[in-house]
């Protein structure tokens, strides 16, 4: 098993993180009291220096711990397994943000990219052991993949490449989730095998309309 708790410098900054975290809930509860609209509105404000610290510091500390155990992730979308350098590589100043999220992900959750292919004990002591991700694939919506610490495939959100969809016009991502979602499982599958190459096994989806 990987002790993550073992780890001095990655647990100092793991409790800093929710100590600032704490004393930000903490200020938006009493601007809540004094004015809910206002608190609402001032919500990333009061959250920035939690939200500073841990896609920083917190997660340098945690990148540079898991590039030095270097453990076996399972990638979610593919089922490859790769050392941690092969994915997010060793410079943690090159990672995107979605990366440097995960990064975060890995010690304190089970990450919906990557996870550790041996039992792990997590940050918050909760020890996660390996399986099923809590949030499985679905057809259509399949996660990035990294390698190397780039992106070389961005995923996908309801039946296109992500960076597609998010450059939609509002009513055309009405347009292109409406028909996306009117599939069956199994037309889903077909249409990701002809259009992107997946490779989905059709008899294990069900061809009833939602």
């Amino acid at each position: 098993m990987i002790d993550l708790t073992q780890y001095e410098e990655l647990t100092k900054v793991y409790k800093q993180a929710q100590k600032l975290e704490r004393e930000c809930e903490k200020q938006v509860n009493k601007a809540k009291r004094i004015n809910f609209e206002k608190a609402m509105q001032d919500y990333d404000r009061i959250y920035e220096p939690y939200i500073k610290f841990r896609d920083t510091i917190f997660a340098e500390t945690a990148f540079n711990v898991l590039l030095k155990i270097n453990p076996v992730l399972i990638e979610h979308r593919t089922g490859k397994k790769l050392k941690f350098v092969e994915v997010f590589g060793r410079d943690f100043n090159k990672l995107t943000k979605s990366m440097v999220l995960h990064v975060i992900m890995l010690v304190r959750e089970s990450s919906i990219v990557y996870k550790f292919k041996n039992d792990v004990k997590m940050l918050n002591e909760i020890s996660i052991k390996n399986g099923d991700y809590e949030r499985p694939c679905q057809v259509g919506f399949e996660s990035p993949i990294w390698r190397n610490g780039e992106e070389i495939d961005a995923g996908y959100q309801y039946g296109m490449p992500s960076d597609e969809w998010l450059n939609l016009s509002y009513e055309g991502k009405v347009k292109n989730d409406e028909k996306f979602e009117s599939m069956s499982q199994r037309e889903r599958a077909e249409y990701m095998n002809k259009n992107y190459g997946m490779k989905y096994k059709l008899k294990n989806y069900s061809n009833e309309k939602p």
